[in-house]
C-alpha cells in the first residue's frame, strides 16, 4: 500500500522548508560575500584616495619650501649683497673726507638703496601682485598676459566673459593656477601662442587654457608626473575644482572647473 496522504504531505513540506532554507542561506551567503567585496572596494578607493590626498599635501608643502628657498635666495644674492656693499660705502665716510668723494659715496648709496627698494618691491609682487589685490583676477592676468608679449617670446591673448563676481579669496590660487600653466608653456611646449578664455556655466567659473606646442605625454597625464601639474592639482583641491584635459590634434588644452 502506498504512504498516507498526511506522510507525502509532511515530507513536501520538510523538502519545501529545506529548500526554503538552503535558498535562504545561499542569498544571506551571496549578501555577506557582496558586503565584504563592496566594503574591500571602497577601502581600496579610499586608500588611493588618502594616498592622492597625500600626494598632495606633499606636493603643497614642496612647492612652499621651493618658493621659500627662492625668496631666500633672492634676499641673500640681491637684497643682501646690496646692503653689505652700501655698509661698505657708508664706512668709507669721515670726517676728513672731501666733499667730491662724499658726493661720489652718497651718489652710489642713494643707487644702490633704489635698486633694493625696487628688488624687495618685485619680490613682494611676485608673493602677492599687486594688481590682483586691487583691481582682482581679470586686470591682475590681463597684467600678466601683458608683460609676457612684451617679452616677445610668446603671443598670450585673454578673453573675458565672466558675469558672476570672484570671491577674493579664491582670486590667488586661481592667479596661481594660470602662472603654474604658462610657466609650463614656456618652459616645455615649445609654442607661439597662447590662448586664455575665462566664463561662467550655472554656479562655476569656466577657464579654458590652450597653446599651440608639443602638447603633453599621455604617460604624464596619467600619472600627473611634474611638479607644476601636481602644484595645480594641489591649488585646485583647496579651490573644490577640477581639471580636464582635453584631446586636440596639436598643443595642450586644458578645461578647470570651478565652484563659484
Amino acid at each position: 500500500m502506498g504512504e498516507p496522504e498526511e506522510a507525502i504531505a509532511l515530507k513536501i513540506i520538510i523538502i519545501g522548508m529545506i529548500v526554503i532554507f538552503l535558498l535562504s542561506l545561499s542569498v544571506i551567503m551571496f549578501f555577506i560575500l557582496y558586503q565584504r567585496r563592496l566594503l574591500a572596494q571602497q577601502q581600496k578607493h579610499q586608500k588611493i584616495e588618502s594616498d592622492y590626498q597625500k600626494e598632495l599635501l606633499k606636493t603643497s608643502i614642496a612647492s612652499q619650501e621651493e618658493e621659500r628657498s627662492r625668496i631666500a635666495k633672492e634676499l641673500h644674492d640681491d637684497v643682501g649683497a646690496m646692503l653689505t656693499t652700501t655698509k661698505l660705502y657708508f664706512g668709507q665716510i669721515t670726517p676728513e673726507l672731501p666733499p667730491d668723494e662724499l658726493e661720489n659715496i652718497a651718489h652710489k648709496t642713494s643707487s644702490f638703496l633704489d635698486d633694493m627698494i625696487h628688488s624687495i618691491r618685485s619680490i613682494s609682487q611676485d608673493l602677492r601682485p599687486v594688481v590682483l589685490e586691487k583691481l582682482g583676477l581679470i586686470e591682475a592676468v590681463e597684467s600678466l598676459r601683458q608683460t609676457i608679449n612684451d617679452s616677445g617670446k610668446i603671443k598670450v591673448s585673454v578673453k573675458n566673459n565672466t558675469t558672476k563676481t570672484i570671491v577674493k579669496s579664491k582670486e590667488l590660487n586661481l592667479y596661481r593656477i594660470i602662472q603654474e600653466l604658462i610657466t609650463n608653456t614656456l618652459k616645455h611646449a615649445d609654442a607661439s601662442a597662447i590662448q586664455i578664455k575665462l566664463k561662467n556655466e550655472e554656479d562655476s567659473l569656466i577657464i579654458v587654457y590652450k597653446d599651440n606646442g608639443k602638447g603633453l605625454q599621455q604617460k604624464n597625464l596619467l600619472h600627473k608626473k611634474g611638479l607644476g601639474l601636481k602644484n595645480i592639482e594641489s591649488r585646485l583641491s583647496i579651490l573644490s575644482g577640477n581639471i580636464y584635459f582635453m584631446k586636440e590634434d596639436s598643443g595642450m588644452k586644458v578645461k578647470i572647473v570651478i565652484p563659484v
